[in-house]
């Protein structure tokens, strides 16, 4: 898996596709994740990858102090490159794994919010649950967790439909394992749902359902159907349809 993202990071340095194949559903996550921060709170972002949603934040949140973590030292290279071609002073990078233990021990304060964007399906078995108690304990008394994952569920009545339609399975990357609900209750044993964020159904219907069956199962990422979708779930017609993206948003609050 590092090799992998390595490789991302030198081909593709700041570019969005160093992180995500789909550069609109990277778009429309950001537009639903920048209001779920507070002036003057810090933010850690575990598995930052080349920081181009804490550089995006921080520009947007001068009076909050934003940090990021990443196991590719490539990739923290690259964010800190840009944070200072951007001139950004609350916002910092850090070579870290977010699988290994006592990862508490890298700062001497808590922090109002982490956030993970993918990082939890790219860990597996006991690293993914010491993923989950680092952030924990991270995060300040009654702290919240951003979780920004993907689950299996949805993918598979994705893929359902396709069958119907003659279009190929959706399969997940190797280095990569989609949560269960089964993982959802291991997480409630310590944070407790406030508010599950199903803002990507809507896009991830249309692009993955119409628009490949309308390019014969070869889409375009920025097909004009693919961002007309983005277009309505920004205008909040994201509401119209729910359970068809494996990415949601999660907030946790920490239970003490």
């Amino acid at each position: 898996m590092k090799d992998f993202w390595v490789g991302q990071a030198k081909e593709y340095g700041f570019d969005v596709k160093a992180i995500n194949f789909d550069p609109l559903e990277e778009e429309l996550e950001l537009h639903f994740i920048k209001d779920l921060f507070k002036n003057g709170e810090k933010v850690c972002d575990f598995g930052c990858g080349n920081g181009r949603t804490l550089l995006n934040l921080a520009r947007n949140n001068k009076s909050t102090e934003f940090y990021g973590i990443d196991f590719v030292p490539d990739f923290i290279d690259i964010a800190n490159q840009q944070k200072d071609r951007m001139g950004l002073s609350n916002v910092h990078f850090l070579i870290a794994n977010a699988g290994s233990k006592n990862l508490s021990r890298l700062f001497r304060f808590k922090f109002d919010r982490v956030l993970t964007k993918r990082l939890l399906i790219n860990l597996k078995g006991k690293q993914r649950l010491i993923a989950l108690e680092n952030i924990r304990s991270f995060l300040k008394s009654e702290g919240v967790y951003i979780m920004v994952e993907c689950f299996y569920m949805p993918l598979f009545k994705i893929n359902c439909i396709r069958k119907s339609l003659g279009l190929e399975e959706i399969k997940v990357n190797e280095f990569n394992e989609y949560l269960s609900a089964g993982f959802l209750r291991q997480v409630q044993k310590t944070f407790e749902i406030k508010e599950k964020i199903d803002f990507e159904s809507l896009y991830y219907f249309i692009s993955r359902i119409f628009n490949a069956y309308l390019s014969k199962g070869k889409p375009d990422y920025f097909a004009n159907i693919n961002k007309l979708a983005v277009t309505l779930s920004k205008a909040g017609l994201d509401n119209i349809i729910k359970g068809y993206s494996p990415q949601v948003i999660y907030i946790l609050k920490k239970i003490n």
